[in-house]
């Protein structure tokens, strides 16, 4: 049985947690499978990766039964092995949006905002409700998602154990988007991507890369990376295409170099 199944649109990959009885609560089965499908579309002309859910809802967390049988040892290596790959896909080469309908708690929280973007559903519920199990976020909740709504949102979500549906999660920054009535979240994904796919890939590259370094680095040093990925972009030959087809009053055609 496959834990995700890839369907592509256009230029878009379209990866679906597929674990449905559990409400795609994420196993050792669904890390190898998300992990193996990034290898196969980094190395392809896919332009935008969405990620949704199977069945009623996005996800629900952790396999909890699995998570009790690792032991020590062995849930210190899993949060290693997520905080790898949500890393991974913070700084995959294309543009990832999560299409959130339904529960989207713990884990499933936190591989949504590992995402560039996320869509939902009215429907979407989020949280990080760990605490109720005296334990705590470590898929990297605690950091990507106080980056994202801030630190005193986040202590909220964390320390209260709350859920906050879609709107609410559109105030507080934790949502981009919320699909129209009667509109799937993987459409409004696709048409989130529409509008992104048809810029270069490099300067989407060097906007991101500077933006991150907002967060990791100071000042001083953030600006010096801004300076250098503009470079980077300047140099391209989307940038002379781009310039170009502006003065001469037609579309660009980017190629991503």
């Amino acid at each position: 049985m496959t834990a995700i199944h890839r369907h592509d649109i256009d230029s878009c990959a379209i990866l679906t947690l597929d674990r449905p009885e559990v409400r795609n609560a994420m196993n050792a089965d669904i890390v190898d499978a998300l992990d193996a499908q990034l290898d196969a579309i980094a190395t392809s002309d896919i332009r935008a990766l969405i990620i949704t859910g199977g069945g009623k809802g996005f996800c629900a967390g952790t396999d909890l039964k699995e998570m009790l049988a690792l032991g020590y040892d062995g849930y210190q290596q899993r949060i290693a092995r997520m905080h790898s790959l949500f890393g991974r896909l913070r700084d995959f080469p294309c543009v990832s949006i999560a299409a959130i309908h339904g529960a989207a708690l713990g884990g499933g929280t936190e591989l949504a905002s590992a995402c560039t973007f996320r869509v939902a559903t009215p429907d979407a519920l989020f949280g990080l409700p760990e605490i109720r199990l005296g334990v705590m976020p470590c898929y990297g909740g605690t950091q990507t998602v106080a980056r994202l709504i801030g630190e005193s949102r986040a202590l909220d979500l964390m320390l209260t154990g709350r859920t906050v549906d879609a709107r609410e999660a559109l105030a507080m920054g934790l949502v981009n988007r919320i699909a129209d009535d009667g509109q799937s979240a993987v459409e409004a994904a696709l048409a989130l991507a529409g509008q992104i796919t048809g810029f270069s890939a490099v300067a989407q590259r060097a906007i991101r890369a500077a933006t991150a370094a907002a967060f990791d680095h100071d000042l001083a040093t953030g600006m010096a990376i801004e300076r250098q990925q503009a470079a980077i972009a300047f140099v391209s030959a989307d940038a002379r295409e781009g310039v170009g087809a502006f003065l001469d009053k037609r579309p660009p055609r980017f190629t991503d170099r």
